[in-house]
């Protein structure tokens, strides 16, 4: 029996692959790029020196080749959603749920989360305190997942609720759930501005703070936004998101740490059009933060955070003549020192995702 001719000679296909190899890694070194605004990250650059004893030549040719490749996001996307449809969306970095992407569920052990929060408690001492922790948005979406995500979501619930079911902390859960409008960006793992509304909303009740209308404040929108949820699930069909940022009508400063410069705003309109546009908010992270606002009457409020109370805190200016804010991701000193330093304190509010407060190591350094 004779065997069938391949319409392509196997010496045109070897070359022809080798060629089309040759003109990516050419196009790679032609066409790189420093940062990929979608990624979020700076790129590889190309390799300069390196040991062919070590292969460190190797690895960093590899490293950059992976980054600079034409059509990287394009590639990015397809591998996503081949993960997706064969099963295999454990391996993205985050979950698509309809047309959003959620974080995967938080791994959070109850004793760890009882005794920082016992800590927590103990540092505030006599100054009265409250514990604000938002429920994530794969938690709310969980009736839309398979059963199997559906259960990891379930064990994040269940922790979650025995957690914020303690006295001092203000339920969220159930607010959330009910409210008719999206609380949480499609493409980000924050709340959006309806989220941080009804959050400040619900800490004026429980602090028993009257809380102020919507016109003590100006909104603006920027779009398109798309968040670090959507760079870690690398899927296409997440939805962009429009950014709503609510800022006091009455004259605030804000002072950073470490920074000469005194800024009468809060929200930082050219940070929109960045690579995090989330840094509109307060110009970004910063370990320790003052505004003040000499309207306002409701005394000093500290406030221990992590990136959720960057949209929080302009509303809750309108409220507080000064509000001192420390994230311990930045933070160089003790929570001790920032109490020490702050003189009289009326009220401490303590913010944190569940992630942060399950998992954040600094939260133990900063607390002894």
């Amino acid at each position: 029996m004779k065997k069938k001719r391949s319409f392509i000679p196997n010496g045109v296909a070897v070359y022809g692959g080798l060629t089309l190899l040759l003109i990516l890694g050419i196009a790679a070194f032609v066409f790189r790029q420093d940062f990929s605004g979608w990624e979020k990250r700076y790129l590889a650059d190309a390799p300069k020196n390196g040991s062919l004893v070590q292969w460190t030549l190797n690895d960093d040719l590899e490293t950059f080749l992976s980054d600079q490749v034409p059509f990287r996001q394009q590639l990015v996307n397809l591998n996503a959603l081949a993960e997706l449809y064969t099963g295999r969306a454990v391996q993205l970095g985050a979950w698509p749920v309809g047309d959003a992407a959620v974080e995967k569920p938080v791994r959070a052990d109850p004793e760890v989360l009882e005794k920082r929060i016992a800590a927590m408690k103990n540092l505030a001492g006599d100054i009265p305190c409250l514990f604000l922790i938002p429920p994530t948005a794969g938690m709310l979406r969980m009736d839309e997942m398979t059963a199997a995500r559906r259960a990891l979501y379930a064990e994040e619930s269940r922790v979650y609720d025995i957690l914020t079911s303690q006295e001092d902390f203000i339920p969220l859960r159930q607010l959330f759930e009910e409210c008719p409008e999206t609380v949480y960006y499609y493409s980000d793992h924050h709340w959006n501005n309806v989220g941080a509304e009804l959050a400040y909303r619900a800490y004026c009740l429980a602090a028993d703070v009257k809380a102020a209308k919507e016109d003590a404040f100006t909104y603006t929108r920027y779009f398109p936004f798309r968040g670090t949820t959507y760079t870690r699930s690398g899927l296409p069909f997440v939805r962009e998101d429009v950014l709503i940022c609510a800022e006091p009508k009455a004259p605030v400063e804000l002072k950073v740490q470490g920074e000469e410069t005194t800024y009468d705003h809060l929200i930082f309109p050219e940070k929109a059009i960045t690579y995090d546009g989330y840094e509109v908010f307060l110009n970004g992270n910063h370990g320790k933060l003052t505004i003040t606002n000499p309207e306002a009457d409701g005394g000093t409020l500290v406030v221990f955070r992590d990136s959720y109370a960057s949209s929080l805190l302009p509303y809750l200016s309108v409220n507080f003549s000064r509000i001192i804010a420390v994230d311990a991701r930045y933070y160089t000193g003790t929570f001790r020192d920032v109490l020490r330093e702050a003189g009289s304190i009326d009220r401490i509010l303590f913010e944190y995702s569940l992630d942060s407060l399950a998992n954040d190591t600094s939260l133990t350094r900063k607390i002894r």
